[in-house]
């Protein structure tokens, strides 16, 4: 188990990343100039780009993992993104 860190803390490694979200974490970030959020719904996991209201469903952390925002996979640029919120 990971520290918990403050809202706008980066994360360290895909472990760090994974820990938050398998403890029901939410997350808030910026990446490319783009905002997106990761939320829980019910037992799924929903990615959405925030400008464009697109909305991507995964059914697992390793499938949102192997999704791609600007042609990068999301576990190559977790620790990247600049968090603006996230709990645990």
């Amino acid at each position: 188990m990971y520290p918990i860190k403050g809202d706008s803390d980066r994360f360290e490694s895909v472990g760090e990343f994974i820990d938050n979200l398998s403890r029901g974490g939410e997350i808030e970030f910026v990446y490319n100039g783009d905002q997106y959020s990761i939320v829980h719904s019910g037992s799924r996991l929903v990615l959405v780009h925030v400008a464009s209201q697109d909305d991507h469903f995964f059914d697992s952390i390793d499938q949102l993992l192997d999704f791609k925002i600007d042609d990068k996979c999301v576990r190559d640029i977790v620790t990247e993104i600049q968090p603006t919120f996230r709990c645990f």
